[in-house]
């Protein structure tokens, strides 16, 4: 017998009851990931370049995603005793995914202008150049009552922290990479990006270092952005693994 919350004495589950169970949890969640795929799609086929990554620009750029039902939140987090900042995007679905790099001052320039451009990781959106450096003093746009925005903090010790392979230098080999072009901005499904992480996930450490290195040079990623594995969204990032994985066996392009 299980004890209820209340006080109940009811029958415990038997095995079969808790396999129900989990699999009542595994199909509301894989439905909430079908949801999340099909709505990013339906927003990723409508959007277009923007000129910057402006928090302004980006939540503009993102409004149609906002109607189809996408949100999202900024927070200053502690994670190994360094402060970032993490953006996570949702969907009322009830999936969610998220971004995050070292936090620079809370409500500074640097803190919109790192929130937009980890918000347009999230949802794939293009910029039309490259990014600017951060800096401080930068004036920025605020957008009061946007929707689907939240922004949150708390304090926490100063971040001293680099963000993984920062400290390398870029690899010029990357420019042997794909071109971007229109139909390189087709996004990719969710079961094309599950594969391609699956395949980098089993890159032996010094080719995903390379690799990572070579993303990151190729489509401008900035420095202070920690992960590339929400950057991985689009026809051009896949071919750009294709390239990668055939110069790893030697074959030429």
């Amino acid at each position: 017998m299980t004890t209820t919350p209340c006080g109940r004495m009811e029958p415990t589950p038997g095995p079969a009851a808790a396999f129900d169970l989990n699999q009542a949890l595994l199909q509301s969640r894989e439905q909430a990931r079908a949801q999340w795929a099909e709505g990013l799609a339906q927003f990723q086929a409508q959007m277009g370049t923007i000129a910057e990554t402006s928090l302004q620009e980006v939540v503009q750029a993102a409004a149609p995603a906002f109607a189809l039902g996408f949100s999202f939140s900024a927070q200053k987090l502690i994670n190994e005793e360094h402060e970032v900042l993490r953006v996570t995007l949702r969907h009322r679905g009830g999936a969610e995914e998220f971004s995050e790099a070292q936090a620079p001052r809370e409500g500074s320039a640097a803190w919109f202008a790192l929130t937009a451009s980890l918000l347009a990781g999230l949802l794939g959106i293009p910029v039309g150049h490259s990014p600017r450096t951060i800096e401080p003093d930068q004036p920025t746009a605020s957008v009061p009552g946007a929707p689907g925005v939240s922004v949150a903090g708390s304090s926490a010790a100063p971040a001293t922290g680099e963000p993984d392979a920062a400290g390398d230098e870029w690899d010029t080999s990357a420019a042997d990479g794909p071109e971007p072009s229109d139909s390189g901005l087709e996004p990719l499904s969710a079961e094309e990006i599950a594969t391609l992480h699956r395949f980098l996930g089993a890159m032996p450490q010094e080719a995903r270092k390379r690799f990572t290195i070579e993303f990151r040079h190729h489509f401008q990623v900035p420095r202070e952005v920690r992960t590339i594995k929400d950057r991985i969204t689009q026809r051009r990032h896949k071919d750009f693994v294709d390239v990668f994985e055939r110069e790893l066996a030697g074959v030429t392009p």
